[in-house]
Formats: structure tokens, sequence, C-alpha cells
């Protein structure tokens, strides 16, 4: 038998990791078809159906977040957590990949850490700028670490190489917004949804709707309310041409035909904002791990890109001020998306694949930022 080339990625588990990696995962399948490009996630993750559709393998293990969880529900994540990483030692000790990646979520501390027990090269995909605690424990001895900045680095203890954030080559082709004096916007809250974000707008579809002219709405809910909030838009459907779906796979499409978004602050739905240069009103997520959403909305907004609203102050009262005020102002979106464009690292994808190539080739990583 040959030898193996496999490039493994480990994680998923939400859109703000699982799209990365498809991103940089698509770089390394272009440059080198001779190599498999193989996926380890979680049985109930969003990966067991976007990383088929990208035409990928996928190894599910049965994990669970510890986080919050009951005492009896944590004992019972650690020990999947720790077969997870038997498991991925035996998977990794016949296979031999060229190199693991983890890129964040359940399934990413597991494979990382026993590719580093066999001696494979690893690699972290860190998004956000203040690092969880499962990469802060594997960044020093991860072969590498991609950050999106040097605020990343410096709370990695200064490792890490600066990439930013890769997106997938679809965001940076988005040309302008649709011309017209009706607005289109784009309502989301992550691939789970937000329950607050999707209570604010509930509240505010009677003012929306009394607009001249009232705004176009996509309304992505997450699967848990899609219900409820689609039988909310009924009296309104037709004066905001409203489309409520669950989940939209078609992300970069809907991001071309909206004016600006509301969402919450991931570090990947900002990167792609930027890359697709699209205003935001931004609600970061409060329970946020070292409160990271609220400073990376900040950053945005301080860039003059974005409009922020704390969770705790947003009511439909709130949000329809901000959607009407964006509506009418079409030079102040046009400033916005200018400065959106500033943030932008579109080569993000490459700079992770040529640290990936560097690994792959038994040479160090080469020093981007």
């Amino acid at each position: 038998m040959g030898k193996n080339r496999d490039i493994v990625f480990a994680g998923g588990g939400t859109g703000g990791h699982l799209f990365p990696a498809l991103a940089v995962a698509d770089v390394l399948r272009a440059r080198h078809p001779d190599r498999t490009v193989r996926f380890i996630g979680a049985r109930n993750g969003l990966e067991t159906r976007l990383v088929p559709q990208a035409g990928y393998e996928l190894r599910a293990l049965p994990l669970s977040g510890l986080k919050g969880a009951s005492p009896v529900a944590r004992v019972r994540g650690g020990v999947a957590a720790g077969l997870a990483v038997l498991r991925c030692v035996v998977w990794f000790a016949r296979r031999r990949p060229l190199l693991v990646i983890g890129v964040g979520g359940y399934a990413s501390g597991p494979a990382v850490l026993a590719a580093w027990l066999l001696g494979i090269p690893t690699m972290l995909m860190e998004q956000n700028h203040f690092p969880g605690a499962t990469n802060r424990w594997l960044a020093p001895r991860a072969t590498a670490v991609c950050v999106p900045s040097p605020a990343a680095r410096e709370r990695l203890g200064g490792v890490g190489i600066v990439t930013g954030n890769p997106v997938r080559s679809a965001f940076a082709t988005i040309g302008p917004p649709p011309s017209g004096l009706r607005v289109s916007v784009l309502v989301f809250g992550g691939s789970r949804g937000a329950r607050s974000i999707n209570r604010a707008m509930k509240e505010a579809l009677p003012a929306l709707a009394a607009m001249s002219p009232p705004p176009r709405v996509v309304h992505q809910t997450g699967a848990d309310e899609h219900e409820a909030i689609e039988r909310a838009y009924q009296p309104y459907a037709t004066a905001l041409d409203a489309e409520v779906r669950p989940f939209l796979d078609d992300m970069p499409r809907r991001l071309a035909q909206s004016d600006f978004v509301v969402c919450r602050a991931g570090a990947t739905t900002l990167a792609e904002l930027a890359a697709a240069g699209r205003p935001a009103i931004l609600v970061p997520f409060p329970h946020a791990a070292d409160d990271h959403q609220r400073m990376n909305a900040e950053a945005v907004r301080d860039a003059g890109a974005a409009v922020v609203i704390p969770d705790g102050e947003l009511d439909g009262s709130r949000l329809a001020r901000e959607i009407a005020g964006l509506s009418a102002d079409p030079a102040r979106r046009a400033r916005m998306r200018d400065a959106g464009k500033t943030l932008a690292r579109p080569d993000a994808a490459e700079r992770i694949a040529d640290v990936a190539d560097a690994l792959v080739g038994g040479g160090e990583a080469p020093v981007v930022s």
C-alpha cells in the first residue's frame, strides 16, 4: 500500500466552525487532487448534512457539549470525549494522515489530542479573537495555530500565525446590493437561530409593515422556533414580501440579495459580512465565552461598518427604529459597506492552506501577518 495522503479536518457543530473549515478544505482539494480531505465531526452537528453535501467524507462521533450540562450529562460527555480520543487514535494509527486540522467544536479536541499523541502534525484554526479554553490548552501542543488577529495571538500566549478568518470564495465575489427604493433585510441568528432576535423581530413586524415602503425580509429562525415565528409573520407576509426559513443553505446568494443584515456577532459571520461588504445591525450573544461577541461587534462598529444593540436592550421598538434609520439612508449604508470591506481578508483561506502545505511538506509554518 502506498503512503496515505489524507488531510483530516476535525470539528464543526455550528456554521461558525464548519464554514471556515470547508473554505480551506476547498482550497486544499483544488491544490492537491491526489490527496483525500476527510472530516471528523459530531453526530448531532451541522456537519452531518453540510460536509457530505460539499463532497467530503465524514466520520461522525457520539459527542456533546459539557458547558451548561447537568452533572450526569457532563460525566457522560466526558466519557464520550475520552472514547472519541481512543477511536481517533485507532483510526489515525491505521491511516496515518498527513495532517490533522482542528477547527473548533466537539470533535476538534479529541482528534487533535489523538494526533498529538501519535506524533502526527496538527494545526488549529481559531476563528475568534478571544480563543476558548480548548484551543488555549491545545495551542502550545499544536504544530501550528492560525488566528484571525494579533489580539487572538496575544491571548494564546504569543502562539499563532495571523491569517485572518477564511470565508467561502463566493462571499468575496458578491457585488453591490440591490438598487431600488425598497430595501431588503436579511435576519439570522446563526445556524440555530437566536431567541432574542426572533422575539424582537416578532414585536417589530407591525412597525416594519407600516413603513413606506416596507422592507423585504428574509428571516432564518433556527429549527426550534420556526413554526411560531412563521405564524407571527403571516398577517404581514404580503407587506414585507417575507420569507421565513429554519435554515438558509445559500447564504452567499442571500447576502447578495440584501441591503443590510440583522444578526449575531460570531467571528465567521463578521468575516463573511466584511467580504460581502454588507452593513449590519449586530446583537452580540451575551453568553459567549469571555464576552467575545460583544468585543467583536464593537470593533466592527468602531470601524464604521455596523450598529450594535446589546442583547439586554433589544426589543421590537429599538430594532424597528434601527432598521427604519438604515433603510432611509442609502448614503450611510454605502459608507458602512466601504468600511466593512476594509476589514476583509479575502485571501485568508489561501493563507491557511499555505500553512497546511508547509506542515505537510515537513517544513516550518510560514510567518503570515
